[in-house]
């Protein structure tokens, strides 16, 4: 840029300066600190400019880290300067821009929206999903999904502005950060979107086709929302506008239960995922003691995982249906595996007990799991027979034909297989002539009930003989009281799990 001759003072100088696109800082030579700074700066730090001014150049720099500048010594007046030039770098050497579209990057986003947060600024976060890309890309190739996307980025741009924060976040989903002091503004911007949209539409090859978005919105500074949480509130209302029908808006509200519940499952994917990648996830195990006649008077446990919370540890039920619906349990899946795998086989073959790993409904889709538990066993010279395998009858109904070919392939292996929460559903019974399990895990739901409900009792008892004429082996989960497992023992149970036997404790083996 063209610096300002000396004869302007630094007030004529600063006016010169305030729309120039290149984010600028100005500061007093004899000291150093920042005495203004221009309105790109401010939007790129995504924070009032008061709370820039003051600062040494090192610290502007740790305010805007996404910001590399160059420092040029100036005499503007009688006074002596030093002009900061920024140049956008991304965050930690990420780019700053969105390939795609030209828009600002997630990072970049994301680290404006925090700063905004910070400064407890009132807004709005507004998540919009492209309702048709998966089609078009299906259809017509991505480089038509692409096309789309470029064309939506260029709608969303005449759509808002200063200070509104836009970008693309995930393959179809944009975001807006708007200064949206209440709901209905915010929902009036929404709506201005969803319907310019619809009137666009999307021209290729000829054809012109109907496009429509699915909006979320999540107010914040008034929710005192931290980063993570506002993102699933705003992702569980686009969530719910696409399963309520797309092409609509919805407003999160913590009282509206399914919106709730939705962002409940973003935040444990969100927590799942890093608890992955940072290796914080747990194991636990819990007993299986016999109570009748035993074949094999080794120990038997379950592995039991858990994923750390603000509470404690979390167990499996309040995060497996958000890590499945992300795709996370297959690999969560394998960890386990090759953890309790690895763990028996630093203990001698003799002394080692039989453990149980729970198989995800998602897993039972992985056509490579059964050779990456023959390559575990062969690693950590574990038998087959030392392990096995889980799968809940729920899982394998809704997947009939994959469980059977998973079953098939584990037990090739030499691996026994169980099939958990039996009984729950319609045709139990007739599942066992599909499914060669060894193992039939009664439903605690039964097994509660069963001194004071005639009907669980029956359901128990049949299960029982049922198993025994196939030649499988019976265990009764949740059993709580003396007295439950006395009569579990009498109906011929092989084996019983729960608190009244052993507490879930952290993982080790004997």
């Amino acid at each position: 840029m063209t610096l300002a001759p000396e004869y302007l003072s630094a007030d004529q100088a600063a006016a010169l300066w305030q729309q120039w696109p290149q984010p600028l800082a100005l500061c007093r030579a004899q000291d150093g600190r920042v005495c203004w700074v221009n309105a790109a700066l401010i939007e790129h730090c995504g924070v009032p400019g008061s709370m820039l001014l003051g600062l040494e150049l090192a610290q502007l720099q740790t305010q805007c880290p996404t910001l590399a500048g160059r420092v040029d010594a100036l005499t503007l007046g009688t006074g002596h300067y030093r002009l900061w030039q920024a140049q956008p770098r991304g965050v930690q050497g990420e780019p700053a821009q969105d390939e795609l579209t030209g828009l600002i990057s997630r990072a970049l986003f994301e680290q404006r929206l925090r700063a905004r947060l910070m400064s407890r600024q009132t807004g709005a976060l507004i998540r919009f999903e492209v309702d048709q890309l998966r089609l078009v890309n299906d259809a017509y190739g991505r480089a038509a999904g692409n096309d789309l996307l470029r064309a939506l980025a260029a709608l969303l741009q005449t759509l808002t502005g200063a200070p509104d924060l836009l970008a693309r976040f995930n393959g179809d989903e944009f975001v807006i950060a708007t200064d949206a002091a209440d709901v209905e503004r915010a929902w009036q911007l929404a709506e201005r979107v969803r319907l310019q949209v619809l009137a666009q539409g999307f021209a290729w090859a000829g054809q012109r086709y109907g496009v429509t978005m699915s909006i979320g919105v999540a107010m914040f500074a008034d929710a005192n929302f931290e980063f993570a949480e506002l993102l699933s509130a705003a992702w569980a209302g686009c969530e719910a506008a696409r399963r309520r029908g797309r092409n609509r808006i919805e407003i999160f509200r913590p009282e509206d239960a399914e919106v709730d519940r939705l962002r409940g499952e973003r935040t444990w994917g969100a927590r799942v995922l890093d608890a992955l990648e940072a290796g914080r996830f747990a194991m636990f195990r819990q007993r299986i003691d016999p109570i009748g006649n035993t074949r094999d008077p080794r120990p038997h446990f379950e592995a039991l995982l858990r994923v750390r919370n603000s509470g404690g540890w979390a167990a499996p039920v309040d995060f497996v249906a958000a890590a499945e619906r992300y795709g996370l349990m297959p690999q969560m899946d394998r960890r386990v595996i090759t953890r309790v795998i690895g763990d028996l086989g630093r203990i001698r073959a003799s002394e080692r007990p039989i453990c149980a790993i729970n198989l995800s409904g998602a897993t039972l889709g992985d056509p490579g799991l059964p050779a990456f538990v023959a390559r575990s066993l062969e690693r950590f010279d574990v038998q087959p027979t030392d392990v096995c395998f889980e799968i809940t009858e729920t899982a394998a109904i809704a997947n009939t034909a994959r469980a059977v070919e998973l079953v098939r392939a584990l037990k090739k292996l030499g691996c026994s297989v169980a099939l958990d929460d039996f009984g729950v559903g319609m045709s139990s019974f007739s599942y066992l002539k599909t499914l060669d399990v060894d193992i039939i895990k009664i439903d605690g739901s039964f097994v509660r009930n069963i001194l004071t409900d005639a009907v669980d009792a029956a359901t128990v008892e049949s299960i029982v003989r049922i198993a025994q004429m196939r030649g499988l082996t019976t265990v009764a989960e949740c059993v709580e009281t003396a007295d439950i497992l006395q009569r579990l023992a009498e109906y011929g149970v092989d084996y019983a799990q729960g608190y009244y036997l052993h507490r879930p404790e952290p993982w080790s083996l004997p």
